[in-house]
């Protein structure tokens, strides 16, 4: 809503507008993201009218009726006023600053300056969430219906289950909850504050608007602040902004209300960082209340989406539902027809209402989730929700944000161009080359006419200050050139920093001849514009409007390529100058610097094409240089790139952004709301989308992703409380490595879930034939549950964790929409299930027929099912190509069913199990039924799989692939 941003008084009307009316069954007001909420009945107004009764109560009236009440709670736009308004509406003098006492009531009134932590995951939130899906409703049903059947072992055996589940749940979550609890910065932020006439560190909690603040170079700024004073002052906003180059501020000057963050040069926000230069600023907004704030604010009003599996369980969970019901009804008929007792019948009822669930699928599930979450974390990657590695498996698309996540949020000079000449620059890995005269030159203007220092010289070191200037200092280190023994010898004498209006800086030395040396590096065009000679190579000559127009060229070429480009000056003068002339100057040339790419960003983003994946960069770079940035990343072979510049995006329809986002392959010049719309009209056009950030501005939009990523070693606090999944190394390449294992993750739970329903649905089968034929009970509940809890969880766990399919990522993703088990797939199912029960119950047959009804022909059943079952196992695991062996590549499954078949087999050997079970011994006529019983359903599935009836799991919906009608893959 406009204009409702930071307006207590117009948030009031609205809020008694909306409750006045009947309507309206709830609503939120936030005067912080200028949102308004509403839940209200669609049948008793039409959602035109309910807008104009928002705005109607939007304006109110004064007693008089002369019009409206003047909105005197709204803040200020401080960019928009000079800098004598700003410290007289917050009534403070920039000499002597705030009183303590002053200070100490406001601090009371507004709160500390200090973000809104948000808690770690409850151990009871885990708990909660691994307690209330619905398979695992299904099973606490399961284990009520079987008390009441008289069956409390069944009971405490499901339940058993179901703690189990929730307890590797729990384990694992809260595992990456601590490690990411300890990633949480604790130091405290230092202020430098001028109060009852002096200056005073303080911590930036303390802090208050009206506070007048001193920033420095290396500091971060400690709260969002008008500068005042500024000396050649620099601000690193790429947290805040995502644009990559430090940003100079100009107090004197003045905004439009509405322009954009990256455009206000007055402001200094909180969480940034002083690059260069220092200045003065006053307070005027703490807390919640900063820009950081509002993020924080927005991330929490962002609703968590389900993953892909989530809504496929969900789903699933109440069609076993509806199946269950209508089979126990079923059930119940045919035996009141035959004349069944009612005590009989509900226990027959229960046994297959508790067959009918599959109590293995939870603890399959959460199982395999857990332990991909563990091989996620050996490879520096944390994932804080289970179901979160599997949602990367079905990502479509992937929002990058470039600053800090493509690239390493650093500079370094890439070349010259010096005369007519362009010279590459020179890496730490070679030994350092001899530069001729003019690259020496260079080199020698761009550490003297510098700032910056390093903390460790001799290996490259961290720079302290501007990043630019400690990329100049770097570059002459990798040539040889102590820039400290430089500085020695040519002492500055004077400094003329950037000021308003100017993006160039000088500096005056002292040669070691006695004569005076002027140093100049800035703006291309503007030092170009000082020049009157140049350097032909090692010639001084004029600079004419033919050369000039080859330099501005040059100058354009390069920062076409996505470079910051900086011009280099000098002059000698006179010996006796205490101070530079500058306008007078001897061209030199110019020097590109750029954002380096991360390791791995390239060949990470290609696997990802190659995986059909789109990827889509966001950043807070001009349209331009955002262009040769995702052009140089190689990220399109056609050369057709789609950049779109943001700036309008906020007041566009959801139709149109949803347009552009299929199209568009860059997006520039984005806010944080930016990178939220553009993530929610991803996913209404059916995306499932990861987003990658690593800064305060990314964090709304990693809240909102189905997959949030965040940078662990760079990134900063905001980003990872909010993510889903944390590379601690900052490596991309991790995510790559995610994918395949969330595309394996819901291939081996296909798999795992075909085999637990086919032979779910066998014990259905055989129980309702059996009744439907006469033939009594096959078997007893607790053999029923014997074999959903031993022949069943066992091979489905083992199915779970088989090595990932050879061709996983080149594959396209799977259709998000697409049904976990669809209706095609059913059928296939089913009928392996109706293979399974026919053999079962004519082995029952066979058994009355011999032995008549009792404990000797529900063994043969409960024996025969159980088996079959298991060699079932065999027909799910993967047909791949490359297999040189069957089941060479499944050592664990055929382990597994060997180990269960020999557990089966004790059953009938142990006295304490045949107890336990209700079984007899058999005889060898007995065993040799039981194994013709095992091999005919195991030879028929196998025939129609050779023979192509039967879809292998790799291309079928048990575990396929299906590409979005979304995703358009380019090469």
């Amino acid at each position: 809503m406009e204009g409702l941003r930071d307006n207590r008084l117009l948030a009031d009307r609205v809020e008694r507008a909306l409750l006045a009316h009947g309507a309206v069954r709830r609503m939120r007001v936030s005067v912080i993201t200028g949102n308004v909420l509403v839940v209200f009945d669609a049948g008793r107004i039409e959602l035109r009218r309910l807008v104009i009764a928002i705005a109607h109560g939007a304006v109110d009236t004064r007693s008089d009726g002369r019009g409206p009440s003047p909105e005197t709670a709204v803040t200020p736009r401080w960019h928009a006023l000079s800098g004598a308004e700003v410290v007289g509406r917050l009534d403070v003098s920039p000499a002597s600053g705030l009183s303590s006492a002053e200070a100490s009531a406001r601090l009371a009134a507004g709160g500390p300056n200090r973000l809104p932590v948000p808690q770690p995951k409850s151990a009871l939130a885990i708990l909660s969430d691994h307690l209330t899906s619905l398979p695992v409703l299904l099973l606490g049903c399961a284990a009520g219906l079987s008390v009441l059947g008289g069956a409390p072992v069944d009971a405490v055996i499901i339940l058993a289950v179901v703690g189990l589940n929730a307890a590797v749940g729990y384990i694992t979550e809260s595992r990456v909850e601590r490690i990411l609890t300890s990633l949480q910065q604790t130091s405290v932020v230092p202020a430098f504050v001028r109060r009852d006439g002096h200056e005073t560190l303080v911590a930036a909690e303390a802090l208050v608007p009206g506070d007048i603040v001193r920033l420095t170079a290396g500091h971060e700024v400690p709260a969002d602040v008008r500068v005042l004073e500024a000396d050649g002052l620099a601000v690193d906003e790429s947290t805040l902004t995502g644009e990559s180059l430090p940003v100079t501020k100009w107090p004197r000057s003045t905004c439009e209300p509405d322009a954009l963050l990256v455009e206000r040069v007055n402001m200094a926000y909180a969480s940034t960082v002083v690059t260069e230069g220092g200045g003065l600023g006053v307070v005027i907004a703490t807390g919640a209340t900063t820009e950081a704030g509002r993020i924080r604010a927005l991330v929490a009003e962002a609703v968590v989406p389900a993953t892909p599996l989530e809504r496929q369980l969900e789903g699933l969970g109440r069609r076993l539902v509806g199946a269950s019901l209508g089979f126990c009804a079923v059930t119940l008929g045919l035996g009141l027809v035959r004349g069944v007792p009612a005590l009989e019948m509900l226990r027959s009822v229960i046994s297959l209402a508790v067959a009918a669930v599959p109590e293995g699928l939870p603890a399959v599930a959460t199982t395999t989730l857990a332990l991909g979450v563990n091989r996620m974390m050996a490879n520096r990657t944390l994932v804080r929700r289970l179901s979160a590695i599997e949602a990367l498996g079905a990502t479509t698309v992937i929002c990058a944000d470039k600053t800090g996540t493509l690239t390493e949020n650093r500079m370094t000079v890439h070349g010259w161009h010096l005369g007519t000449r362009e010279y590459a620059a020179n890496g730490r890995a070679h030994e350092p080359a001899e530069p001729d005269q003019l690259l020496s030159r260079a080199l020698a203007v761009g550490v003297l006419c510098n700032e910056a220092e390093l903390d460790d010289p001799g290996n490259g070191g961290n720079g302290l200050g501007s990043a630019t200037e400690s990329a100049l200092l770097a570059a002459g280190l990798d040539y040889g050139l102590d820039y400290r023994e430089l500085r020695a010898t040519y002492s500055r004498l004077a400094l003329r920093p950037r000021a308003d209006g100017s993006n160039w800086m000088g500096t005056l030395h002292r040669t070691p001849q006695g004569r005076r040396l002027i140093a100049v590096k800035g703006a291309p065009l503007e030092v170009l514009a000082r020049s009157n000679r140049w350097l032909d190579g090692e010639q001084e000559a004029p600079l004419t409007a033919t050369t000039r127009a080859m330099l501005v060229d040059a100058n354009a070429r390069l920062a076409g390529r996505g470079m910051r480009v900086l011009g280099l000056a000098f002059a000698e003068t006179d010996p006796e100058a205490t101070d530079g002339n500058y306008d007078d100057l001897i061209w030199l040339g110019l020097v590109a610097l750029t954002d380096p790419m991360r390791p791995g960003v390239a060949q990470a983003m290609a696997a990802c094409r190659a995986a059909g994946i789109r990827m889509i960069m966001i950043t807070g770079d001009q349209a331009p240089t955002a262009a040769a940035i995702y052009r140089a990343m190689a990220l399109e072979t056609d050369g057709a790139i789609r950049v779109h510049d943001a700036a309008g995006l906020s007041t566009a329809d959801p139709a149109t952004v949803r347009e552009l986002v299929r199209r568009v392959d860059v997006f520039a010049r984005v806010s944080p709301a930016d990178k939220y719309q553009i993530v929610r009209a991803l996913q209404a056009d059916g995306e499932i989308v990861a987003m990658t950030g690593d800064g305060i501005n990314d964090a709304a939009a990693l809240r909102a992703a189905d997959i949030g990523v965040a940078m662990g070693a760079r990134g900063t606090d905001v980003a990872r409380d909010v993510a889903d999944v944390v590379l601690l190394d900052d490596d991309l390449g991790a995510i790559v490595t995610a994918v395949a294992q969330g595309r394996t993750i819901h291939t081996n739970i296909s798999k795992a879930l075909r085999f637990l329903l086919a032979t779910n649905f066998s014990e259905i089968l055989v129980t309702l034939g059996a009744l439907g034929l006469g033939l009594g009970r096959p078997m007893s509940a607790i053999q029923f549950l014997w074999i959903n809890l031993v022949s069943d969880v066992l091979p489905a766990l083992a199915l779970a964790v088989e090595p990932p399919e050879s061709d996983v990522l080149r594959q396209p993703p799977r259709n998000p929409r697409a049904e976990l088990v669809d209706r095609a797939a059913l059928g296939r199912i089913a009928t392996d299930g109706a293979v399974l029960a026919a053999s079962t119950l004519g082995v029952h047959a066979l058994a009355l027929a011999r032995y008549g009804a009792g404990p000797h022909a529900t063994t043969l059943s409960f024996s025969t099912l159980t088996a079959a079952q298991l060699m079932y196992a065999l027909t799910c695991r993967s047909r791949v190509a490359d297999d040189a062996v069957p089941g060479a590549r499944h050592p664990l499954l055929a382990g597994v069913v060997g180990g269960t078949l020999a557990l089966q087999l004790a059953t009938a050997v142990l006295p304490p199990l045949r107890r336990l079970l209700g079984i007899v011994p058999l005889s060898a006529s007995d065993w040799a039924l039981v194994a013709a019983g095992v091999a005919a359903p195991s030879l028929i599935t196998e025939a129609r799989g050779a023979l192509g009836a039967l879809p292998t799991v790799a291309n079928d919906v048990y575990g396929g692939h299906h590409a979005s009608p979304k995703t358009t893959i380019r090469s």
